[in-house]
């Protein structure tokens, strides 16, 4: 049989490094033509950004016009999702939405499964080693791709993670020494394993090792869901170093309206908790400009929390809008009132020095949906037909 492997490189991180880049083996069976192989393996970085539901759909539909009678399309990952859309659509299509490297694995006999310890060296003099110990969010955030898409949630078990953990301790402990947990959802580990979250006993098992010298946090730690076991397990831990605490917005109004569960009130307790701990403590934190009904007091709340709680870095996104968001059906805020409100948050950022000279704040640009015709993206699907085998 001939595999033709899909947007897979373009994945979110967690299927890159836990499924994707562990699929090297079918390299040798890979072919760049749809016309000549019997199976398809499709993946989108799906709802990424923002709703990708449209462009999904022209892929597959030029995939469908491209592929030989008889071929299988195999879709994997977040892409599932579009299963109710093309449901009954197309002939031969199987739906792998998570371990799917262990199903091509097991299906097409290549000894592969998906690994959730990872060494990333891609940094300059820097080696990490990299954790997922969860995939999968329970929280519903109104902005978020939780609202319309479905991702299954699964922890791994504390046993398992000492396994590994001591494995490396025997045969690699130099690779500990820079130790990343990484996750959608951190807060919420354990609790489809244990009843309850479980992260902070996570974090001790971690501390226990002389081998790890800094531990790093930098995704997945919701605010509004750090209790006190959490935060004391943070709080006494010899290794942090780095943590990511997403803000969000800076009003009680405007976080209340977009579902998370924390108020300001929490994240200043959560922010100089830590700080007094751990001062040096590198925290890194993401805001949205541009939400819904958003008004210049939100954007002066925001900015004087910022100012108070004194994150390292921040990165400030503009607001993605999707139909399928609960908040599109607030009133929507133009690009020039958008505008206005960056331009009053730097000023009321630059209206205070910071204890950290080094904070920095980067504006990402909105993501720009091109609508892109059926036979534009049937040319474009051919002439990056080479670039599908993954490396």
């Amino acid at each position: 049989y001939k595999l033709l492997i899909k947007n897979l490189s373009d994945e979110c991180e967690r299927e890159r490094f836990v499924s994707y880049y562990q699929m090297a083996p079918m390299i040798p069976d890979t072919v760049s033509s749809f016309e000549e192989a019997d199976y398809i393996i499709y993946g989108h970085p799906y709802a990424r950004v923002e709703d990708f539901t449209d462009d999904v759909l022209l892929e597959i539909e030029a995939i469908n016009m491209l592929r030989k009678e008889g071929s299988e399309l195999i879709i994997v990952g977040k892409a599932t999702n579009i299963k109710p859309y093309i449901e009954g659509k197309y002939d031969n299509i199987t739906y792998v939405p998570s371990h799917f490297t262990e199903y091509l694995g097991k299906r097409f006999g290549y000894d592969m499964k998906e690994q959730y310890f990872v060494i990333d060296d891609t940094k300059e003099n820097e080696k990490t080693l990299n954790m997922w110990p969860v995939d999968g969010c329970l929280n519903k955030c109104a902005f978020c791709r939780r609202t319309y898409m479905h991702i299954p949630f699964e922890s791994l078990s504390l046993d398992y993670i000492k396994e590994k953990l001591d494995w490396y301790k025997a045969n690699h402990p130099e690779e500990m020494r820079i130790f990343q947990i990484r996750a959608e959802n951190l807060t919420e580990y354990g609790i489809d394993i244990y009843g309850k979250p479980m992260l902070h006993k996570l974090i001790d098992l971690v501390d226990s090792y002389d081998e790890i010298k800094e531990l790093r946090l930098p995704i997945g730690m919701n605010i509004g869901e750090i209790n006190d076991d959490i935060l004391e397990s943070l709080c006494r831990s010899k290794k942090l170093k780095v943590i990511g605490l997403n803000l969000e917005a800076g009003s009680n109004r405007l976080l209340k309206l977009i579902n998370k569960s924390h108020t300001r009130e929490d994240a200043i307790r959560i922010y100089k908790t830590l700080r007094q701990y751990h001062p040096m403590l590198f925290i890194t934190s993401t805001i949205m400009i541009g939400l819904p009904t958003e008004g210049l007091e939100d954007i002066l709340q925001l900015g004087n929390l910022i100012n108070e709680v004194e994150p390292n870095y921040v990165l400030s996104n503009y607001y993605g809008y999707s139909p399928k968001h609960p908040i599109a059906k607030y009133p929507q805020i133009s690009d020039k009132v958008r505008e206005q409100h960056q331009d009053f948050l730097l000023k009321v950022l630059k209206s205070k020095t910071n204890r950290f000279a080094f904070l920095e704040v980067d504006y990402e640009a909105p993501f720009k949906k091109n609508k892109r015709s059926h036979e534009r993206k049937k040319r474009e699907i051919e002439k990056d037909n080479e670039e599908s085998i993954p490396r």
